[in-house]
């Protein structure tokens, strides 16, 4: 049996997103965050300016109102520019495993903004599906003891719960929306790109970058942004949302490999616990929603 495309396409983001964790630490510790995130959106406006032309939609740029673009500019800021920002400004006071664990709620947003703008249904697989799955991000980055919760920023809290909700939001409004997926992306980054070098020239810190450097660049922007950015909206067009959010929690897991291979970071125990309790929550949904497919509903209710 063929994997349905929605499922590969989200699975891709999962596996290029794993590498983020890994690669941000390495920029970190060479480069300053707002220029890496000038280069970084540079080279995925590069890739997606690429894929546009390889599959000839950029000519639809021409045809494509002033409301339409600015709202691909405005939508998709918070999923880009926003959104990066915040996590940057949240890392800075609080603990990497803190950080993470805080913006890995946006796929549990994802599920309750979609009932409330996209107006889809609310049931109790998904609300077992989003407790499970929090539950399990918990305990995996926490090692089982959730008082590190007590000793934490409350500016790096609301700066990285900020961040989960301008992804949630961009995950969520981009479905609504019938403009061209891969168009909206590279101009979500292209725009990104823009006032991100805006930025580091009038702050005096445009430079141009090492050999080295621009080879973590590129793959910050091309691996672990632009790819997993465009499968992973054209996901969410074709899938179902809640679905497909919840995938995105196996991406804690991906990373954790990432990380233990590449950068020697220990796995525990509460690591493949957290696991079960997220395959848990993706497998209610999953399981619920092929109980749905085959039961006589009208057609408005399965798009619901």
């Amino acid at each position: 049996m063929l994997l349905k495309k929605e499922y590969a396409l989200a699975g891709i983001s999962v596996l290029c997103w794993g590498t983020v964790a890994t690669v941000t630490k390495i920029l970190a510790g060479q480069l300053d965050a707002m220029y890496a995130l000038a280069f970084s959106f540079l080279f995925a406006s590069l890739f997606l300016f690429i894929y546009n032309v390889k599959h000839r939609t950029l000519s639809k740029l021409r045809s494509i109102s002033k409301g339409t673009l600015l709202r691909m500019v405005a939508v998709g800021s918070l999923g880009v520019l926003f959104y990066n920002l915040f996590l940057l400004l949240g890392e800075v006071t609080l603990p990497a495993q803190v950080a993470f664990l805080i913006n890995d709620l946006w796929p549990a947003l994802i599920i309750i903004f979609s009932c409330i703008i996209l107006k889809e249904r609310f049931t109790i697989a998904k609300l077992i599906a989003i407790v499970c799955s929090i539950v399990g991000i918990f305990i995996s980055t926490s090692n089982g003891d959730f008082r590190f919760l007590l000793h934490t920023s409350i500016s790096g809290v609301i700066f990285c719960s900020m961040a989960a909700v301008c992804y949630g939001l961009y995950c969520t409004l981009n479905k609504r929306e019938d403009y061209d997926k891969g168009i909206s992306v590279f101009v979500s980054y292209l725009s990104g790109s823009v006032i991100a070098f805006l930025w580091i020239i009038a702050t005096g810190k445009f430079h141009m970058p090492t050999t080295a450097d621009t080879i973590a660049l590129a793959f910050n922007g091309i691996i672990a942004n632009a790819l997993p950015y465009l499968t992973w909206a054209l996901a969410l067009d074709i899938g179902n949302t809640a679905i497909i959010a919840n995938l995105a929690y196996l991406t804690p897991f991906v990373s954790l490999a990432v990380t233990h291979y590449v950068l020697g970071e220990k796995v525990t125990i509460y690591s493949f616990l957290g696991l079960f309790l997220i395959l848990a929550g993706i497998g209610i949904q999953i399981l619920m929603q092929k109980k749905t497919d085959c039961s006589p509903r009208t057609l408005q209710e399965l798009q619901d």
